[in-house]
């Protein structure tokens, strides 16, 4: 664990632990953990089926509080130093999961600012890199603001707060101002929560001109929806006049298949960029792609130092290969179905009856009774008196 840099320490009211349940990262392509600190961190139960485990693991992307008070999430104490001034200057109704961005070594949000405060804080290296990303739309970089939104509950928007990860103004080669919005997924797959249907989302979806059919069902499904809402969400800011030009980026690993197939998913239900002039693009990238255009404008040290963090998985299986197998599972003991196999255990005599009974002659059941045999015909009704005779 690196040493503590001298920033100050976190407001009282921010928690530095993951919410109660919280899901731990997985060891798999796109969802992966660091090797495991030998101090601080916390455990939860691991429960594999069949496979001898000791009770806790330990959850190596969660830090002490000592740790996250410090600002170790962070790559730099620069990163670190920002990150506060971005969270005291944020824009009113700005989602920070705080616990998680200073408690939790792999959280979404801490890779969002791992990744882009550097580009903040350098507005011309910010500019190098996005004219490798965007050849033709990037001239210069003028501001990088975090999860921003233009009206944020205001009426000529959605009403709620949807709101961009990361959005860089620029400058285009011909002098017009206009945005990247970026949308950064990490560890999220295609799944997650879907708002309640609002009339505006509808409404703003078929206006925008973005889309072959704005009713399609795919456009509805989780993870979609995102993306049709802060597409929309660009177009309207070109409506306002707030910009002249924009682009609208999904961003992930490549190892995350579900991003990278939601995004070219997403992009066959837009229109063709050719037939819609004004319109917001979209693309989807990589972080390896944005983390190699960073290294080729000479960060070299943030490229390594993102690329160990989030992005080799190569340490990770070897990690995994260098522990011990576990002892394997004891065999489950077949009492009941190796018993009836054998068939019934003659060795008791409540269970199975003896040689001597079993040769006994059975005995038929008793007759009935000639009282018996009497008392039903007396009760059966005499026909030839019964009957009743026709008329004549």
């Amino acid at each position: 664990m690196r040493s503590s840099p001298p920033t100050p320490a976190l407001p009282p009211r921010a928690a530095c632990w993951p919410r109660s349940g919280e899901r731990s990262t997985v060891c798999r392509a796109g969802q992966h953990r660091p090797e495991p600190r030998r101090a601080g961190g916390r455990t939860a139960s691991s429960t594999t089926p069949g496979i001898s485990r000791p009770k806790s693991v330990r959850l190596a992307s969660r830090l002490s509080t000592a740790a996250a008070r410090a600002g170790t999430t962070f790559l730099t104490p620069a990163i670190a130093a920002h990150v506060r001034k971005v969270l005291l200057f944020r824009e009113p109704g700005a989602l920070f999961e705080e616990a998680r961005l200073w408690g939790n070594l792999l959280s979404s949000q801490a890779l969002t600012l791992n990744l882009f405060v550097p580009l903040a804080l350098d507005p011309a290296r910010a500019a190098a890199v996005f004219r490798r990303l965007l050849p033709g739309f990037v001239g210069t970089v003028t501001g990088i603001r975090f999860e921003h939104s233009p009206g944020r509950r205001g009426p000529d928007y959605f009403g709620d707060g949807t709101a961009c990860d990361v959005l860089i103004d620029i400058v285009t080669p011909e002098g017009e101002p206009a945005f990247v919005a970026i949308e950064v997924k990490y560890t999220e797959g295609a799944g997650g929560p879907v708002p309640a249907p609002r009339p505006r989302y509808a409404e703003t979806a078929r206006d925008s001109g973005l889309f072959r059919d704005p009713e399609a069902a795919v456009l509805a499904r989780p993870g979609f929806e995102q993306l049709r809402r802060e597409h929309v969400l660009g177009q309207l800011m070109l409506q306002h006049g707030l910009y002249g030009r924009g682009h609208f980026v999904l961003l992930g690993p490549a190892q995350n298949g579900h991003v990278q197939t939601m995004g070219q998913r997403y992009a066959a239900e837009l229109v063709d960029p050719a037939e819609a002039p004004g319109r917001v693009g979209f693309s989807t990238l990589t972080l390896e792609t944005v983390v190699a255009a960073i290294r080729d404008v000479g960060a070299t040290d943030l490229a390594a130092s993102f690329t160990a963090r989030y992005l080799d998985l190569g340490r990770v299986a070897h990690f995994v290969l260098t522990q011990a197998m576990p002892a394997p599972p004891a065999p489950r003991r077949l009492a009941g179905k190796a018993a009836s196999a054998a068939g019934p255990d003659r060795s008791n005599g409540t269970q199975a009856p003896d040689a001597a009974s079993s040769n006994r002659p059975r005995t038929k059941p008793a007759a009935k009774s000639s009282t018996s045999r009497n008392r039903a015909g007396a009760l059966k009704p005499d026909l030839g008196q019964s009957q009743v005779q026709p008329q004549a």
